[in-house]
């Protein structure tokens, strides 16, 4: 085995063993550092002290977490403050790696046997070819073992 291949079935597995874990907890609703200052108890104003910054720049912290303009530095910075960690993690929204794969690998493939089939159909050499999902299906298959340098194009 390949050292690539050998780092991508790793990574894939640290990719499933995420998305097993994230389907455990959402976001909170009025975001995690709230959450986890309620949880320990710490006020506003500790956390502040603790991070020599003022209570209106936590406040401020709160905020861009709760619309999503927070940085990770920043929330890392945080949470070590109170005591804990930033995990995150990136995750397929549905399924696994291996459907994001297949959907390109199709998508990719319908582009090209359309392609083919229209220049065929001019030549009149369309008798007896496969339908266009079994070709599809076929070409995208071999996509997947060997991705193309242009794959995700």
């Amino acid at each position: 085995m390949t050292v690539a291949r050998t780092k991508k079935r790793q990574a894939e597995s640290k990719i499933r063993q995420a998305s097993k874990v994230s389907q455990a907890f959402e976001r909170p609703l009025g975001g995690w550092l709230v959450t986890f200052q309620e949880a320990i108890g710490m006020s506003v104003a500790s956390l502040a002290d603790r991070l020599g910054i003022s209570r209106n720049s936590v406040y401020s912290s709160i905020e861009k977490e709760r619309l999503g303009s927070i940085s990770v530095k920043q929330l890392e910075k945080l949470a070590d403050a109170m005591g804990g960690k930033l995990v995150y993690a990136i995750v397929p929204r549905e399924g696994g790696i291996e459907d994001i794969v297949r959907a390109q690998a199709r998508k990719k493939a319908k582009r090209i046997i359309q392609r083919t089939r229209a220049h065929m159909a001019l030549e009149a050499q369309t008798e007896g070819l496969q339908s266009e999902e079994e070709m599809i299906e076929e070409l995208a298959m071999e996509m997947v073992h060997e991705l193309p340098k242009d794959f995700w194009k």
